[in-house]
């Protein structure tokens, strides 16, 4: 419990340090899975934004999800909300989609559109 306890202490300040440096955003974090067996802990080799919220009327300019780390993004409802290859969310009928933001093949986040 108390080696769970500093791993995520230490990558807290991490990510903190990275803030200040302008090399992560604020919504960024970093997901770690502790082991207890013998050979220590294994980390996941992944960076995520927490998830989020938006909405959107049709006819407002794009809304901008861009997320330094994000390689590329997907929506799953085209129809609703479309979204750019630099993170532009641009609205198109009222309904919800979900944008999904990656890094390479890792997903990065979520952000959440409701449009009206």
């Amino acid at each position: 419990m108390n080696m769970k306890k500093t791993i995520v202490s230490v990558l807290s300040i991490s990510t903190l340090s990275f803030s200040l440096m302008g090399m992560a955003s604020a919504k960024e974090t970093a997901d770690v899975t502790v082991n207890s067996s013998s050979s220590g802990f294994q980390t996941l080799d992944m960076i995520s934004i927490q998830d989020y919220s938006i909405s959107l009327r049709v006819g407002e300019p794009p809304y901008s999800v861009y997320n330094s780390a994000a390689t590329r993004y997907w929506t799953d409802n085209q129809s609703v909300a479309s979204v750019s290859s630099s993170g532009q969310v641009t609205a198109h009928s009222p309904g919800h989609a979900t944008i999904t933001l990656y890094k390479g093949t890792s997903v990065l986040g979520q952000v959440f559109v409701r449009v009206w």
